[in-house]
């Protein structure tokens, strides 16, 4: 009962996160409304960067994070640089032997 007290009075202090009905799409700023849309989808260019042998499970990732609006283009480099260093950690193990390689 406060907060609506308070509300009505206009003395909120939150008063900046409050959306304002009827909604108008210029009045809600995001955090990444400086961040183009192309590099939120356009995520491929990170693939290259990773041993050959782990390209088709970085392009699962990388297109699952195209496809996730929900994380920030920072939170989705950083899980793609998370996996680059992993890789790179391991790249001992990523050997890529013929034998053991079966071909579909």
């Amino acid at each position: 009962k406060q907060w609506y007290q308070r509300r009505v009075r206009g003395d909120n202090q939150g008063e900046d996160k409050l959306v304002h009905f009827p909604v108008d799409n210029e009045e809600i700023v995001w955090e990444e409304s400086h961040v183009p849309f192309e590099d939120h989808i356009f995520l491929h260019k990170y693939i290259s960067l990773f041993p050959d042998i782990t390209h088709r499970f970085m392009e699962t990732v990388v297109s699952a994070l195209q496809n996730n609006p929900d994380l920030t283009l920072e939170k989705k480099k950083q899980i793609i640089w998370s996996y680059l260093n992993y890789f790179s950690y391991h790249a001992d193990k990523l050997k890529d032997d013929d034998e053991d390689v079966i071909q579909v």
